[in-house]
């Protein structure tokens, strides 16, 4: 995939939220967080990478939600890469995942 280990998602009130990028087979740690499963892709000759999230959530251990997580087999084709944004306390999870989901393009 592309060598970037970082990636800004904007939130509905306009705040940035600063995720850490890995591959699908890496698989998440058993950390608090959030986390995105995501298709991500070259949108076209220079025109960038291009990042459609199929899931969004938060847990006290992610990697135990994303082996519970529940995506349809057309998205799990799809998906090839975890974005994780580490965070201990639970209510600033939600509120970034409230943020997030706010936003037109997380249609998770």
């Amino acid at each position: 995939m592309f060598k970037k280990e970082k990636w800004t998602f904007t939130g509905a009130t306009g705040k940035e939220y600063v995720f850490t990028i890995s591959s699908k087979s890496e698989g998440l740690l058993s950390t608090p967080g959030v986390f995105i499963q995501a298709y991500t892709h070259l949108r076209g000759h220079m025109a960038g990478w291009q990042v459609n999230p199929l899931h969004l959530a938060h847990s006290e251990n992610m990697g135990a939600a994303l082996d519970a997580s529940e995506l349809s087999d057309d998205d799990v084709a799809l998906w090839n890469c975890n974005y994780v944004l580490m965070n201990g306390d639970e209510a600033a999870r939600e509120e970034v995942v409230r943020d997030l989901r706010g936003v037109d393009h997380f249609i998770c």
